[in-house]
C-alpha cells in the first residue's frame, strides 16, 4: 500500500516565485470571472474556452493554466451550490507544482516560473531525512506572514502483512475523546475546559466587533486549531505505539455523524475533529505495517458486547437488560467495534501527513489519558 507524507520547508522570497504566484492568482481570477459571467462551471468547458486566451494574455506556463482552471472550476461549483456571489481571490494563492514543473534534490529544488526554471536552496532538518529515499511527487509554494514555504509530498509503497496479530477497536466521543478495546481511556475533561475558554473569548470578541477584536479572533482560531491538532497527534501516537506490524485497528466510519441534535450537543459533537484523529491514527499505523479498517458503527453503543442483545445507556454507563452485563458505554462500543473486522465499510491506508506549524512545540501539555 502507498503512504504519502508532506514536509514543510522555508525558502527565500525570490522575486521570480512571487511574480509567478501573483500571475497564477490573476489567471485563477480571470477564468473564474469569465466562468461566473457565462454560467459555466465545468472544468473541461472552461479549459476549451479560455486556455489559449489565458496563455496569450498572461504569458504563463501551460501547467499553471491547467491548475488554475481546476481551482476556478472547483470554486465556481462551490459558489453555485451555496448560491453566493462572485468569487474573490487573494493576491498570492498557493502555487502548485508537479513532476513536470519541479525537481527535488537534497540541497535545492528547481521550480518552473514565468521567468524560466530557477534553483531554490533548501535546508532539510534532520527529522525529515528518513523520507529522502521516498519518491518526490508534488510541491506547493505558500506565502504566509512568516515568508515563503514549500510543501513537498513524498510517497512509497509499504508492505502491510496479513492480519495475524491482535485486533483493537477504537470508539471516539465527547466524554472520552477515544477509548480502545484494550481499556485505554483518553479523557476529554481538560480538553472541554480549553474549548470553553476559547468559546468565551470568541463570544466576547464578537460582541465588540472592532478591527482589533477581529484580528484577535483570527489569532485565537489558529491557536484552537493547533491545540486540537496537538491533542489528536498525541492520542494517535499513544494508540499506535501499543500495536505492532500485523495488528488491526478498527474504527468507526464517521460519515453521517454530523446531524442536528440540539445546540449544546452540537457544540461538543461537531467542535472536535474526530476525522482528523482517525486520519492521524491511520497514517501512523500504515507506516508501522498495521492494518486500519473503518466499519459501520450501527448499534455499537446500544448492543451488549457480551451477549449481543440491546441494552440501555445512561450517563456514560451501559447496562444489558438481558444478561445484566454492565460497563462504561464507550468501552462497550470499542469492544463491539473490535468484533466487526469481518465486515468493513472500507480499508484505509495511504494518507497525507498533516502539516503542523513550528510553534506547536510551544503548546502547553494536556493530560488526555
Amino acid at each position: 500500500m502507498r503512504s504519502v507524507v508532506t514536509i514543510k520547508l522555508k525558502i527565500p522570497q525570490k522575486k521570480e516565485i512571487l511574480e509567478t504566484m501573483e500571475r497564477y492568482s490573476e489567471v485563477v481570477s480571470f477564468i473564474a470571472d469569465k466562468g461566473f459571467k457565462s454560467g459555466i462551471v465545468n472544468r473541461y468547458e472552461l479549459h476549451n474556452l479560455f486556455y489559449h486566451k489565458t496563455r496569450e494574455k498572461f504569458c504563463i506556463p501551460s501547467q499553471f493554466v491547467i491548475n488554475a482552471n481546476r481551482v476556478a472550476s472547483q470554486t465556481l461549483k462551490s459558489v453555485k451550490t451555496n448560491k453566493s456571489g462572485k468569487p474573490v481571490f487573494k493576491k498570492c494563492l498557493p502555487l502548485p507544482f508537479d513532476k513536470r514543473t519541479f525537481t527535488f534534490s537534497f540541497d535545492k529544488v528547481r521550480l518552473t516560473t514565468v521567468k524560466g526554471r530557477i534553483d531554490v536552496p533548501i535546508e532539510i532538518p534532520e527529522y525529515y531525512w528518513k523520507y529522502l529515499d521516498w519518491s518526490p511527487q508534488t510541491a506547493q509554494v505558500i506565502k504566509s506572514g512568516r515568508g515563503l514555504f514549500i510543501h513537498i509530498t513524498f510517497s512509497r509503497n509499504i508492505d502491510i502483512p496479513c492480519s495475524n496479530g491482535k485486533t483493537i477497536g477504537i470508539d471516539v466521543g465527547i466524554n472520552h475523546i477515544a477509548v480502545t478495546s484494550e481499556r485505554k481511556f483518553f479523557n476529554g475533561n481538560k480538553v472541554k475546559n480549553h474549548r470553553l475558554k476559547f468559546k468565551r473569548l470568541r463570544t466576547k470578541l464578537q460582541a465588540k466587533g472592532t478591527q482589533s477584536s477581529k484580528r484577535l479572533l483570527r489569532k485565537i482560531s489558529g491557536q484552537e486549531k493547533r491545540f486540537k491538532s496537538w491533542v489528536n497527534h498525541n492520542i494517535s501516537k499513544q494508540i499506535v505505539n501499543t500495536c505492532e506490524a500485523g495488528d488491526t485497528i478498527i474504527m468507526e466510519n464517521l460519515k453521517g455523524i454530523r446531524r442536528n441534535k440540539g445546540r449544546k450537543f452540537n457544540f461538543w459533537l461537531h467542535g472536535w475533529n474526530f476525522y482528523q484523529l482517525q486520519t492521524f491514527i491511520n497514517y501512523k499505523a500504515v507506516r508501522k505495517g498495521i492494518r486500519t479498517v473503518k466499519v459501520n458503527p450501527y448499534l455499537t453503543s446500544q448492543a451488549c458486547s457480551k451477549c449481543g442483545k440491546l441494552g440501555t445507556r445512561s450517563k456514560g454507563f451501559f447496562v444489558c437488560s438481558h444478561c445484566g452485563y454492565s460497563l462504561n458505554s464507550d468501552l462497550n462500543a470499542s469492544y463491539n467495534l473490535a468484533k466487526r473486522d469481518s465486515m468493513p465499510d472500507h480499508v484505509s491506508a495511504a494518507v497525507n501527513q498533516p502539516h503542523i506549524p513550528d510553534d506547536d512545540s510551544k503548546a502547553h501539555p494536556v493530560n488526555c489519558g
